[in-house]
């Protein structure tokens, strides 16, 4: 138990190994299937899946800012389905072990989101909030890309997108991990929420993060958040028809910034109240 004079927050590593408790199951629905991701940026990215949750994906069109970085790879990835028609893959890159992608497969639409998190440097971890601030940037050291795309076919105009939304807004969840491991989810604003954790490793810690929020379908959302204290990025599809959401915690495995930690997470859900702020 925390007490008044000490806050102990931990690593990424440190604290979520019961939280697969309640998440989905790798699912093999796409083994064999070969996906041309076609993204705003202008990459078209092929992703052919195969058993045992081993991906290839391979850029057919576009350049990577990093000119280091590799045009085609294998990699082991994570598929769950929460809800039908709706898949989310997640993988971090073998050969830059800092960065994760994600990406929700909307075969309902015949489009995608995708997310590319990146884990800054011990350096810019280190930077003081307040100089953040001076400097007009966000509190947070983490990094996350977000792109509209279509599966098989050209992105325009007219394709459909997954439109950021504030229908969370307002709504406190509790999202039961485990049978040990509670926090508490209050959706502030399309901008920030509060995190508080009620039963586990940090019970007592509680924060307020930068969030994401994006409309997949009806009851369904894709949510995003960025923590500043320890960097991690958190993704979840949340389902409040089902009452459950399924997920990831990205974040440092340790303190020296040499292992990154990528753990499926997985909550059942409880509405505690609905606040309206206007």
């Amino acid at each position: 138990m925390n007490d008044r004079n000490h806050t102990e927050f931990m690593q990424v590593g440190e604290f979520v190994a019961d939280f697969g408790e309640n998440e989905l199951e790798h699912t093999d629905d796409l083994v064999g299937k070969r996906l041309n991701i076609h993204l705003e940026n202008g990459w078209i990215i092929r992703h052919h899946f195969a058993a045992n949750q081993a991906l290839t994906w391979e850029m057919i069109e576009g350049v990577d800012t990093d000119p280091a970085a590799p045009t085609s790879a294998s990699e082991t990835y994570r598929a769950t389905n929460l809800r039908e028609g709706f898949y989310l893959v997640d993988f971090v890159k073998g050969q830059r072990p800092t960065q994760s992608v994600s990406l929700v497969l909307d075969f309902k639409q015949g489009i995608c989101t995708a997310v590319i998190a990146d884990m800054p440097s011990r350096e810019e971890t280190l930077k003081p909030l307040f100089q953040r601030v001076l400097d007009k940037e966000i509190l947070t050291p983490m990094r996350a890309t977000y792109l509209n795309g279509a599966i098989d076919k050209p992105i325009d105009a007219q394709t459909p997108r997954h439109q950021r939304t504030d229908e969370l807004v307002g709504k406190r969840l509790l999202h039961r991990y485990g049978s040990k491991d509670a926090y508490e989810h209050i959706y502030l604003s399309p901008e920030f929420y509060t995190w508080n954790c009620t039963e586990g490793p940090e019970v007592g810690l509680a924060d307020t993060d930068q969030a994401n929020y994006f409309k997949l379908d009806d009851e369904l959302y894709l949510f995003v958040w960025l923590e500043k204290v320890i960097p991690t990025e958190g993704l979840i599809m949340v389902d409040l028809k089902s009452m459950k959401t399924s997920g990831k915690i990205f974040g440092y495995e340790g303190d020296d910034f040499g292992k990154t930690s990528n753990t499926p997470v997985g909550a059942v859900l409880t509405v505690l109240n609905k606040a309206r702020y206007s």
